[in-house]
């Protein structure tokens, strides 16, 4: 695995408004395509999650992509993760024009407050939706884990893009069966995530997160620089992905929906990848070698070749 690095945007469009942004990147060669690629991170990442070389091959062959960033917290990290976090409250506290407004402020800041103030699930589809309609023509998109479930929900909220590419995503009932297979079968790996779901990545067991988001091994160098890109995503997001209240769309027949899966996910088991594939009617593709994050492993050059043979065929 390589150093993650961020995407230089090219000059011909970059959107940006309060906590998300997307920017596209233009084909390299190939010829013309009738859609472009819009690529949706997982779980507290954000653009940066899909590598150049990876991009580079959907555009070496004609199509423009996008990376699209989805909002964190708009007040900011809570007290679980961010030691600044009293002191900006308390500067903001002394602006305050009343008395409910400091109690406001300094609610923000609890531990689980994310859980009430979002962004959650909806939040997500719906500028998932803006960012479609801002790329202003047919769009395909690619959602890796939680992404998977945000395009999910998209469709059940706003209708179906021209393609969507599910990669090791919650599945459409929700994680709720994974986590609980995951607590028996893996339960240090069950309680490294709650810890950073609820505390922040400073509470979390990095050993154990490590070697199960990276099973075919990682250095310490190429763990830091993911890791330190990490942040902490709305509670009220996650939880929504358990699946209650349900945010798919009905099971039904979908020849333009892509699901991917791998054979070393302790996040999301093959299990689950087959019932996604059965919901929307079309079997899985399976990396059978790769972990949860197939984009920085070198896997990532079949996925690519894997979802530029689907897109070929929408």
């Amino acid at each position: 695995m390589e150093s993650t690095t961020n995407t230089r945007p090219t000059d011909a469009f970059h959107l940006s408004e309060p906590g998300w942004s997307m920017a596209p990147q233009d084909p390299l060669g190939g010829p013309p395509r009738d859609c472009d690629v819009l690529f949706v991170h997982g779980m507290a990442s954000g653009g940066w999650i899909w590598k150049p070389d990876f991009l580079d091959r959907f555009r070496a062959t004609g199509y423009r992509v996008w990376t699209l960033t989805l909002p964190g917290r708009l007040t900011g990290p809570t007290l679980r993760s961010d030691p600044s976090a009293l002191p900006r409250a308390t500067r903001a506290a002394l602006h305050a024009d009343s008395t409910s407004e400091v109690l406001s402020i300094f609610a923000s800041i609890l531990p689980g407050a994310g859980l009430i103030d979002g962004p959650d699930l909806d939040d997500f589809a719906d500028i998932l939706d803006r960012a479609l309609a801002a790329v202003g023509r047919p769009c395909a998109i690619v959602g890796h884990s939680l992404g998977g479930a945000v395009a999910q929900n998209h469709a059940r909220r706003h209708g179906w893009a021209h393609g969507t590419a599910l990669i090791c995503s919650v599945p459409p009932y929700g994680m709720w069966r994974a986590s609980a297979q995951m607590a028996l079968t893996n339960p240090p790996l069950w309680k490294a995530l709650f810890d950073y779901s609820l505390f922040g990545l400073a509470h979390a067991d990095h050993d154990v997160m490590r070697d199960n988001l990276f099973p075919n091994g990682v250095s310490e160098r190429d763990y830091m620089t993911f890791v330190t890109h990490l942040r902490d995503e709305s509670l009220a997001a996650t939880s929504a992905a358990g699946g209650i209240p349900p945010f798919a769309p009905p099971p039904g027949l979908r020849d333009d929906v892509l699901v991917v899966g791998t054979g070393r996910d302790r996040l999301v088991p093959a299990l689950d990848i087959w019932l996604t594939a059965a919901w929307y009617g079309n079997p899985p593709v399976f990396l059978s070698d790769a972990g949860h994050m197939p984009m920085l492993e070198d896997s990532r050059t079949r996925l690519a070749d894997t979802l530029v043979d689907w897109l070929d065929r929408l």
